[in-house]
This record gives structure tokens, sequence and C-alpha cells, in this order.
């Protein structure tokens, strides 16, 4: 946790220059609002801000996991310019300096806070220049600890009576009630200082795996007499278990169903927060932003459950960007045009009224968001797109069939000694990135390169013919293929075995 910084900014001035909150969500898909015609009502609040703000109906992630994807988010380059490539990057790569949308905000005289839950561990592992983080660590001890705790389950109902006594409680996955996300919220805007705006990144994790919902959202949605397998949630398999039975149509249905408690909780939360900005007297002087790091695979598609290890569909690539701010984003819109992760903080820092460093990569796409815009485009730009590392090599998935094998992540990854993190070996570095899947959107068009033992397997999607990815067509469409695959070789970046960017 940093301290707050205090002075600056006379209050006239700070009136004049807008706040910034980002309420954002682990795996959270758009799809899954009821404003964005989803059949359940999962989202009051958040299509309360649809109607007065602007949405992107398509916004792309590049590594669907949440550090890499949060450091594109915030630095506005992609996975490998900056040096957060995977989930279980080292100690060097952690301490490589990074400008993010947090440093440029320091600079520019805003105060910058982060508050996150379980999932939120990466925002106080990596330094990304928030000035106050509230957010959970998460080091191996910790993880000892927590298999303890959890171990002496009659335990549990009393450590919410001493948080203090077991701090391991806020990083269960099973235990991401957003209330005390809504505590921290109000114990750092409380500590805020009066003379400055603020750039505040709420991050909650209700709707990530085991999808866990808190009463009373838990099982709302969840069909009447339903008691398979999922009834209360699941995680991914690291190990494929022998004989036992796929999924049903139900268990799918209430894995679904628990997701969707999930984002009702998310929502809630939302509302929550927007309801104390309005009694601080704060909400029509914020740019108000709703995010997610990645989406999230549900079953629903036969494509699996998570994120991060296949580029097929569009379920975890896919995240929510919605903008309100009045007189300065357009009421009642959504932007038709590809947002891509690179373009959200140059966006966000034209709307601000602050220039963006040389090192953001991405542009902005403020000029599709203001008011008198219809009709505004811009050139299509590259979206890049590539997997995470691979935790699992026998978990029975379909996308093991179609990559370069190594070892599951009990074998390449270690314990840092002095820090207690959990990093690749640096020997899996290279095998890791050369057995990455990648792809590239362009237009109506997604192609995707899976290397494999036998060489390099490219399909390539029509995702307006075709949104739920269900045809290659590489073999009907050559110079599609063989020119989206100069763009790849041109756009991605190499891999360096260490690489420094940015500045303290």
């Amino acid at each position: 946790t940093g301290a707050m910084c205090g002075a600056g900014t006379p209050a006239s001035e700070a009136k004049q220059r807008p706040h910034l909150l980002i309420l954002s969500a682990d795996g959270l898909r758009p799809d899954h609002f009821s404003g964005n015609g989803y059949p359940r009502p999962t989202t009051p609040n958040i299509d309360r801000l649809l109607r007065e703000g602007t949405q992107f109906e398509e916004t792309v992630v590049q590594v669907p996991r949440t550090a890499p994807s949060w450091t594109t988010l915030l630095t506005s380059q992609w996975a490998g310019e900056h040096p957060i490539r995977h989930t279980l990057v080292g100690r060097e790569a952690r301490e490589q300096p990074l400008t993010t949308l947090a440093t440029v905000l320091n600079d520019a005289g805003w105060s910058t806070a982060v508050v996150a839950d379980y999932a939120g561990d990466h925002f106080s592992r990596l330094d990304y220049g928030f000035q106050h983080v509230t957010a959970p660590d998460f080091h191996f001890p910790d993880l000892i600890r927590q298999r303890m705790l959890i171990t002496h389950v009659a335990l549990l109902p009393w450590t919410a009576l001493a948080p203090g006594l077991f701090p391991e409680r806020g990083q269960f996955p099973e235990l991401t009630d957003p209330a005390p996300l809504l505590k921290g919220v109000r114990r750092t805007l409380d500590g805020l200082p009066q003379d400055k705006p603020f750039a505040l990144v709420v991050f909650g994790s209700t709707p990530h795996f085991p999808y866990a919902a808190p009463w009373p959202e838990e099982g709302r949605f969840v069909e009447p007499g339903y008691t398979g397998p999922w009834r209360f949630g699941t995680t991914p398999r690291m190990e494929e278990v022998p004989g036992e039975a796929p999924p049903t149509p139900e268990d799918v249905r209430a894995l679904v169903a628990n997701y969707d408690a999930g984002v009702l909780a998310f929502d809630k939360l939302v509302g929550e927060v927007r309801a104390d900005l309005e009694r601080r007297g704060l909400w029509d002087s914020t740019l108000v932003v709703v995010l997610a790091d990645h989406g999230e695979h549900l079953a629903d598609e036969g494509r699996g459950v998570g994120h991060g290890d296949h580029l097929w569909g569009g379920a975890a690539l896919r995240i929510p960007f919605v903008l309100r701010m009045p007189g300065q984003v357009a009421e009642g819109r959504t932007v038709r045009q590809r947002a891509r992760a690179v373009d959200v903080a140059p966006t966000l820092l034209e709307l601000l009224g602050v220039p963006a460093p040389e090192s953001f990569h991405g542009r902005s796409l403020a000029p599709l968001v203001r008011p008198g815009a219809q009709g505004v485009t811009l050139p299509d730009a590259p979206a890049l797109v590539e997997t995470d590392l691979w935790f699992s090599d026998r978990d029975g998935q379909p996308y093991q069939r179609v990559r370069i094998p190594y070892p599951w992540v009990y074998e390449t990854a270690t314990v840092e000694p002095d820090t207690g993190d959990i990093a690749l070996k640096p020997e899996w570095e290279r095998p890791v990135q050369n057995a990455k899947h990648r792809g590239v959107y362009l237009g109506r068009w997604k192609l995707l390169e899976l290397p494999t033992p036998g060489g390099v397997k490219v399909e390539l999607y029509d995702v307006v013919a075709d949104p739920k990815e269900a045809h290659d067509v590489s073999g009907e469409h050559p110079d599609v293929v063989r020119a989206l695959r100069e763009v790849l070789a041109r756009e991605r970046p190499a891999f360096h075995a260490s690489r420094t960017r940015g500045r303290r």
C-alpha cells in the first residue's frame, strides 16, 4: 500500500477537471448485459449507464488473462512491448518501470488509486504507479496458509469477525462478495485530497470462476430442482478425470446461471458506488467507465470454461467499454467500430484533457464518442490477440490437440525464494512464447496462427457473416490469409528475454 499524495491543485481548478472512475470486473461479458438484449435482468445499473453514455459494441483484448491484459489496458502497449507477456512473470519483468495511465495522471495533478479484491493481486505485485493501492497480496506462503485454512471449514464463518487475523480469507475465489470492496472504495474516497481530481480504478472478481456469487444473488437464476455438480459453480480442471461424464445441458445452464448471478452482484456494486458519488456531489463531474480485463468461456459454445487458453470465438476476448460524462460523451450511443485494449488509455486521457505520452501505441477513440459524432469513423486498425501460458497439459480441452506441448505448471513454474512469488522458470520463457496461439482481427476478418509440432495451422473466420466463428474459411480466401499473416508478422512484438519500457 502506497502513501497518498496530498497537495497541489487549487480547489477551483480541481473542480474544472473531471474525475475518473473505472468500474471493472474480472471476466465481465457485455453480451450478458440485460441492456444489450440479454434475457435475464443482470445489469439494471449498467443499463442506466448505457442509456446515459456511449458503449463500444466490440472491444478486443490481446491476452485474455488478468495481469497481461490490465498491463496492456494501462500502458497502451501490446504484450511484448511491455514485459508482462503472461501470468507468471518473474521478478525481472515485474520490476521493469512502466509508463501507465496512472503515472501520466499523477504527473498531470490527479490523485490515483485502485481498490481490488481476490483476482486483483497483480495490482500489488506490479507497480502501475497508483499512489494508493488496496489489493490482496498473493505469494506462495499465502497459498499455503489459504489451503490450511480451508481444511478447517468450521472456522471459516468465524474468520469474518476478525478479517485482520486471517487476511488470506479475502483471497478465496469462493468469497468474492462485493460488500468489502465497497467499503474499500468508500475508505479510499474519504482519504482523497479535496483539492485535486481523482482517478480511481475499482476491480471486482464476482463474475470470475468458480462463479460463487454471494447471497442474495447466489442461486437466483439456477433452475429449481437442479442438484448437479455445477449447482454452486465450477473451476476449470487441471487434470482430466478418467471416466467422468461430460457436462449435461442442465450443468451448462447452471454454470451460466451462476455466472449471471455474479454479474448481477457486480452490477449492484456499480449502483452503490454511483449512489455514494452522488451523495458526495461528484457523480456528474466524473468520467465513468465500465471495463473488464477479459471475457469468459462458459461451456455454452462447446469451447470449455475459463479464459486465456485458446482464441476460438469471442467470449473471452471481448470486454465492455462504456463511457459516461455529461457534455463530453454522447448519450445512448453504440459505436459499431471495433476498439482495442491499447486504445482505452489514450481515449480516457483525451476525454480528461491530458496529452498521451509517446510510449502509448494505441489511438484515442474520443472522436467517436463525442456528442454530435454520429457517423464519424476511423480507419480499421489491427487488433492483436494471443493466448497466455498453458497451466496444464492434461485437462482434456480441445486446444490440447492443436498446440506445441510443454509440461504443466507444476514443472514449468518455481517459487522465487526472496519474494515468494510463483513465476515461470527462465528456461521455459522462450518455449512458452514460441508455443502461443496468436491472431489478428482486421475489418470483418479474424486470422489465427496455431503452432503445432507439424507446423503452423492457420485458420480464418469471417466474424461478420459467422459471428460465432464456427467455420474456418482459410481455404476459400488465400489472398486474405496471406495479407493478414503479413499484418500479424509486421505488428506482432518480437520475443525479448528482457525489455525495459517507460519510466518513473
